[in-house]
Order: C-alpha cells, then sequence, then structure tokens
C-alpha cells in the first residue's frame, strides 16, 4: 500500500462517515418549508420524510443531496484505489454508519446511486430481478429484504474472482438490513 493509498483509507474512514451523518434532508426541509423533520412525524429524518413534510421540492432537493452523498463516497475510493473496487463498497457502508450513528437514517438512497456509480450493470440487474420479486410479493417488509439479497448474489456472480469485494457487498447488505431492523423498518 503506498503512502497516497494510506491517506486515501484515512479519508475514506473519517470523510464517508461525516458525510453520511451530514443532515441535508433536515436542512433542505427545513429552509423550504420551516419544518424540522426530527420533531414532526416519526421523526425519521430521511428522503420520504422530506417529501411526505416538506413537499415535492424538498423531496427532490433532498433526493439529489442525498444520491451526490453516495456518488461522492464511491468516486472518492475510486480516486485512491483505481484498481480495487472493494474500497468503493467500504466506503459505502462508513457512509452508512455515518449516517446511522449521527442522523439515525438508513442510508438507502446513498446506496442505490453510489452502487450505480460502483457497478451500473450490477445495480441494473439487482433492480430487475428485485422488482419482479417486489410484485410478487406485494410487501414492502420483504421487497426490502430481497434487495439486501439480491445484491450480493448478483455481484458473487459478476465478480466471482473478487472475494473481497462479494465480501464487503455481504456486509454492506447485512449493515442495512441491521439498520432496517433498528429502525423498526423491517
Amino acid at each position: 500500500m503506498t503512502l497516497t493509498q494510506v491517506w486515501g483509507a484515512f479519508l475514506i474512514f473519517v470523510l464517508c462517515p461525516l458525510l453520511g451523518g451530514l443532515p441535508l434532508t433536515g436542512w433542505i426541509t427545513r429552509l423550504i418549508s420551516g419544518d424540522r423533520l426530527s420533531q414532526i412525524g416519526t421523526g425519521n429524518v430521511g428522503v420520504s420524510a422530506a417529501f411526505y413534510h416538506g413537499g415535492r421540492w424538498a423531496g427532490i432537493l433532498s433526493v439529489c443531496a442525498e444520491a451526490l452523498k453516495g456518488i461522492v463516497a464511491v468516486l472518492l475510493a475510486r480516486y485512491y484505489f483505481p484498481t480495487d473496487p472493494t474500497w468503493e463498497i467500504v466506503a459505502l457502508i462508513a457512509l452508512v454508519l455515518g449516517r446511522y450513528w449521527m442522523a439515525k437514517g438508513a442510508g438507502t438512497t446513498n446506496v442505490v446511486w453510489g452502487i450505480w456509480v460502483h457497478d451500473w450493470i450490477t445495480a441494473g440487474l439487482t433492480f430487475l430481478i428485485s422488482a419482479a420479486g417486489t410484485t410478487l410479493l406485494r410487501q414492502r417488509r420483504q421487497g426490502r429484504l430481497l434487495v439486501l439479497m439480491v445484491l450480493p448474489i448478483v455481484t458473487a456472480l459478476r465478480h466471482s474472482k473478487e472475494g473481497s469485494l462479494v465480501l464487503a457487498t455481504v456486509c454492506l447488505s447485512g449493515l442495512i438490513a441491521w439498520i432496517y431492523q433498528k429502525l423498526l423498518m423491517i
């Protein structure tokens, strides 16, 4: 590992959790509607709450802000580790941890867009398979879990020789499932 990569790892482990914890959705909603998401409804400071309590523009801007977080995390890792895509997933894990620790959110929007930038083919296949499965199941809880199961499977099928990438993706899915359970979303 070069000194540049050591610096990159340091930035991923420090900046990504801080980036994940930035309450951009709450700030955007408060700026547009004047409402504090943490003090209304269920207290959820997520994108869906921004749409519900803040309106269309608060929701759209929140989606864009949260998507940008996931994209930035992946691009940061790609800059310092251009030949090792595992670090992109590690950056998303750090982002999700920061989102949960500081903002009490799951970071789903962050991860969806981060995965699209990380590997758009895997993201597309995961979306198609999960959409078909969710349509058949017709239950939100099972649909969420299905996505979290399909992502590592598709990653393993596409990148069977990259064990660390598959393991990191399993860890990312497991972390999100655990956060969903803690937030009583499943």
